[in-house]
């Protein structure tokens, strides 16, 4: 079952939390047609003794099921400028473990019987000037022993799943898989409660292969628990034309805003460079083939005058486990921040037709095979 994380609507309160869900949510799930699986984000300020009540009693009246949580945005992710405040705090501050037992003790009253919850979580922290792997892997023990004792007197199975972005800490499959061995070693209990959560997006801006990067976490013994399907800016300069060149560059120019970081890589000659954000890369003279961390609709094969990685995305399906344990969702945050010409639909409509799209392509895949 696909859903969507609701990251893409602003609310740094239950109050909002639950209008959101009863504004957006369930109107995208009637639109779809079927129920959906809502991927909760709820920000630290939202949280109190009161949150699982208001969010049962909102739930159940609204027919609409929860089985993972967003843990990875601490704060108000639609403030005016997040930037790189969307990876604090770090897995080496208390804030963060106490934040993710809070969350993960609401999932567990959220969770339909028998079945397991899903935490995304940040790739420990911003990778420039990282030194506090030996911190972040105590940090996380500390919440496997939380998520173990919580299973065992809940009898809810929840796993936190870390999500690689690039220019983080953890940015590729191979930095996720090397961390794990070298701080857990062949700890099972480890894999039972940190497995991966898989952005196609973030995969495709750092070029991974989407069959390498899960044989990658097979090798350490890591499980997929959630999978965000999301598509990335993609422009061949090399293949365009001079006035194609002078459009595709304006484009690129209008998704620089400035709340989010647009990480970016560029291929040319077999190399790769990497830009923190898209106005630190040379759009005065753009050559080479540029990935672009803003997340477009999933159902496009376009963006504008630009492309979008749709084809990694497709062939990430053909190698992404399609079980109960792993929780499928869209997550196109950047809608309110999305050039206006750029927008097809509007956001409900376009929610629904991501998830449309994705279920038809899952069947297509289970189709075949």
């Amino acid at each position: 079952m696909i859903g969507y994380c609701t990251n893409v609507h602003a609310g740094d309160t239950i109050d909002e939390v639950v209008a959101n869900l009863h504004n957006f949510s369930s109107a995208v799930q009637h639109q779809v047609g079927k129920q959906i699986e809502i991927g909760l984000w709820l920000p630290d300020n939202s949280l109190s003794e009161q949150t699982s009540d208001n969010l049962k009693e909102c739930l159940d009246t609204l027919n609409l099921r929860v089985r993972s949580l967003n843990g990875f945005p601490f704060g108000n992710f639609h403030s005016n400028i997040v930037g790189r405040t969307v990876y604090e705090p770090t897995w080496c501050e208390e804030d963060r473990l106490t934040y993710t037992q809070k969350l993960a003790t609401i999932l567990s009253d959220l969770l339909p019987k028998n079945k397991s919850g899903s935490i995304s979580t940040l790739p420990l922290g911003w990778g420039e000037g990282w030194d506090g792997d030996k911190r972040a892997a105590q940090m996380l023990m500390q919440c496997v022993d939380f998520l173990e004792e919580l299973e065992q007197t809940s009898g809810q199975l929840i796993h936190l799943d870390i999500e690689p972005e690039p220019g983080c800490r953890l940015q590729t499959a191979r930095n996720l898989a090397e961390f794990i061995q070298i701080q857990f070693d062949d700890d099972e209990r480890i894999r039972r409660y940190i497995r991966v959560c898989h952005d196609t997006c973030h995969a495709a801006v750092m070029r991974e292969n989407p069959r390498k990067s899960i044989d990658t976490y097979a090798q350490v013994g890591l499980s997929i628990g959630k999978v965000q399907l999301s598509s990335a800016v993609d422009v061949n300069f090399d293949s365009l034309g001079q006035e194609e060149k002078v459009v595709a560059t304006e484009a690129l120019r209008s998704v620089a805003e400035p709340r989010y970081l647009h990480q970016t890589t560029i291929v040319r000659d077999g190399v790769m460079k990497f830009y923190n954000n898209l106005p630190d890369a040379p759009l005065d003279q753009p050559v080479g083939h540029w990935r672009v961390h803003f997340h477009v609709p999933i159902h496009n094969e376009s963006f504008g005058p630009l492309g979008t990685t749709r084809h990694d995305l497709l062939q990430s399906l053909l190698c992404l486990p399609d079980d109960d344990d792993t929780q499928w969702e869209v997550e196109t945050y950047t809608w309110d921040v999305m050039p206006l010409e750029f927008q097809e639909n509007e956001l409900i409509n376009s929610i629904a037709s991501e998830i449309n799209w994705a279920n038809e392509q899952l069947h297509q895949v289970n189709f075949d095979e």
